[in-house]
């Protein structure tokens, strides 16, 4: 009988016997949408194409009598549950770990070049910087990919405790890696283009809250693990992140001014 791997709130289970995670979604502990890999597979797939959902029962009988009814005050306000807030801390922890990991790549970078072009910090800050960062943003895949297949993780994961694995638990090979990082960049960013990569990450969201993993990890059989956030990586954190936007803040004077 298969043995299997599924997602709850995130986070990769397993390995499961088949009659035991049959008996997880007949006891309704794991949802009808949750994402199943069977042993040797590399792809997530939904429970419900891979047979593993127990057959719907009946809808209740209803009285016409109730038909037409006004429901009560405040019938229709949705409720945060606890799961669903854990997957959206955890996605605000990957879109910040990214945001960190990015802008220590590109202060670098910038450093690197303002020393060896003088001036080219005024014309990035006169908005025209835009092909640059296009170049910056492909030279980072790379540096991502080597990152994650030699230790799992990058600054700015590791500062949000996060680590990437492949569904089995084992490290990411290079090749692995780069078309991870590359699928990020592609179907989580839209390349860095205006207004497209607003919509790409909303639609990135909107499907990590509702199966809990990203669509590039389900293409590259991988998994994110999330540890605890303790008060010294949150303090870290809120200081990298301040210099981000105060230097945000500053490029955005000089180019209204």
């Amino acid at each position: 009988m298969s043995t299997w791997y599924y997602l709850e709130d995130g986070v990769a289970r397993g390995p499961a016997p088949h009659e035991e995670l049959l008996a997880l979604f007949r006891e309704q502990r794991l949802p009808a949408h949750t994402l199943v890999c069977r042993v040797g597979q590399q792809e997530w797939t939904p429970a419900g194409e891979m047979g593993l959902l127990p057959p719907a029962p009946p809808p209740p009988r209803q009285s016409t009598e109730s038909f037409g009814q006004p429901q009560p005050a405040g019938h229709s306000v949705a409720v945060l549950t606890k799961s669903e807030a854990s997957t959206t801390e955890l996605a605000w922890r990957r879109y910040l770990a990214r945001l960190v990991d990015f802008f220590l790549f590109a202060a670098l970078i910038g450093l690197g070049i303002s020393a060896v072009v003088p001036g080219v910090a005024e014309w990035i800050a006169d908005g025209r910087g835009t092909l640059l960062s296009l170049g910056v943003a492909l030279a980072y895949l790379p540096l991502e990919a080597f990152m994650l297949a030699s230790s799992g993780t990058t600054p700015g994961k590791r500062l949000f405790a996060l680590r990437v694995r492949t569904i089995d638990g084992s490290p990411l090979t290079f090749e692995r890696a780069f078309q991870r990082s590359a699928r990020v960049y592609l179907l989580g960013q839209a390349f860095g283009l205006p207004i497209l990569t607003q919509i790409a990450k909303l639609f990135a969201l909107d499907r990590f809250r509702r199966t809990g993993t990203t669509l590039w990890d389900e293409q590259c059989g991988t998994v994110v693990e999330h540890g605890e956030l303790t008060p010294a990586r949150k303090l870290s954190a809120a200081i990298i992140l301040g210099i981000y936007l105060a230097m945000m803040y500053v490029v955005a004077v000089a180019q209204l001014g």
